[in-house]
């Protein structure tokens, strides 16, 4: 039988310079969960990779995690296996991998509490899976308990309340270096208009910002977004002519050549340039944090300090952990069931080849219609007592009375 579980190596455990070593564009990553379904190593993956984590849930019948992790870090290219070995978490029980999955994907495990981000970056990395068809039953099954689960916490509890993603948080650590009151009079200029670079622009106005610039390699992309936002946007191609002459440079990019202290130059004016670095891998190179009246800061720099909003949230903890629960106990539920139904349908496919191999006997039967309804009728009949005996018997019992059909009528 298949078990589902998961490889993991996220902020939790391993530092910015670590994670970016492992992360992967989408293509890199439909690659790589290719590579194991014809390695015969998963019946079905989804990888998750953002900032924060690159995360492998599978599904097999043996495939030890240590098997998924040791193809992750060959696919990257990474040779001192032992060092990133220490990084690594693994759930290897179905139920304890869903646990995890819904925690993740609800934000419980996030730099900042609840990151609106995360529950879209699943929706993405499971569409992928799909689009490559390499989803399976347990993985099809966790993604709609994790949907289903995120739908309720929202509509049931106050952990969404409030604004409180990563790009939310960066904005506010610029307030650490510049006073709000004059974020009014500052030139923000976004590069990469993705996931992060989006909720950056969305959420910029609302903190005073009216001086706010676009840029992104697909420069309808950038322009689509602003004129949504009204807002400005800029040639990708053209940007680093005026950089300079921002204040707020905010970069969303996770690949290409990092900027460096020769292209964004000297501030024009003496006041404090803050550059926030939300790429992994970095963008920005280290370096520039040394410039005049120049402020560097980079993802694992950020934490909210929208208080109410954490405070209202780790209040509701609570109340979505019993959610959690609740949701948890309906997939072990199903997880039980699933050998129920395999033996239910089995012994519906013996019970139906036997009526059809009976009915071909009979030539002289004349009407087809009514003779497919008689036998569907007494199908469901011969079926129906059998199903529901197994339905409603439970643990010990239940095993005999599968082995006892699956003996008697030889259907396993």
């Amino acid at each position: 039988m298949n078990v589902l579980q998961a490889v993991s190596l996220s902020h939790q455990t391993a530092a910015l310079e670590w994670r970016q070593a492992l992360q992967l564009s989408k293509e890199e990553a439909a690659a790589f969960m290719v590579s194991l379904k014809q390695e015969g190593l998963v019946d079905g993956v989804m990888l998750v990779t953002t900032c924060n984590r690159t995360e492998v849930y599978y599904e097999s019948a043996g495939t030890p995690t240590t098997v998924i992790q040791d193809a992750l870090l060959q696919f990257r290219n990474i040779a001192n296996k032992a060092t990133y070995t220490a990084l690594f978490v693994s759930y290897t029980q179905t139920e304890a991998t869903l646990r995890y999955l819904l925690e993740v994907g609800l934000g419980l495990r996030s730099q900042v509490m609840g990151d609106r981000q995360i529950i879209g970056q699943f929706k993405e990395s499971y569409q992928r899976t799909k689009d490559l068809e390499l989803g399976g039953t347990l993985l099809h099954q966790a993604l709609q308990t994790l949907f289903r689960t995120h739908k309720r916490v929202h509509n049931e509890t106050s952990f969404r309340s409030g604004a409180s993603s990563v790009g939310y948080a960066a904005l506010e650590r610029i307030s650490d270096f510049v006073p709000r009151k004059e974020f009014v009079h500052k030139r923000m200029l976004i590069i990469g208009t993705g996931q992060m670079g989006t909720d950056i622009a969305k959420y910029a106005t609302s903190f005073g910002f009216k001086d706010i610039t676009l840029t992104n390699r697909t420069d309808e992309k950038a322009q689509a977004l602003a004129s949504k936002l009204g807002l400005q946007a800029i040639p990708f191609a053209d940007y680093l002519a005026t950089i300079h002459t921002y204040d707020i440079i905010v970069s969303c990019v996770s690949a290409g050549a990092q900027l460096t202290a020769e292209q964004l130059g000297v501030p024009m004016q003496e006041n404090r340039r803050v550059l926030l670095d939300l790429s992994v891998p970095l963008s920005i190179s280290p370096d520039t944090g040394a410039l005049p009246y120049t402020t560097l800061v980079n993802i694992d720099h950020i934490s909210s300090k929208t208080e109410a909003v954490k405070k209202a949230r780790e209040e509701s903890i609570t109340d979505v952990q019993c959610i959690v629960e609740e949701e948890t106990k309906g997939f072990t539920n199903w997880l039980e069931d699933l050998p129920v139904a395999k033996t239910i349908g089995n012994l519906k496919s013996f019970f139906a080849a036997v009526l059809e191999s009976e009915l071909q006997k009979h030539t002289n039967l004349q009407d087809g219609d009514t003779v497919k309804k008689l036998a569907k009728a007494t199908l469901d009949r011969l079926i129906r007592r059998p199903a529901g005996t197994l339905r409603t018997t439970e643990g010990a019992p239940r095993q005999v009375l599968m082995d006892s059909l699956n003996q008697l009528f030889q259907i396993a």
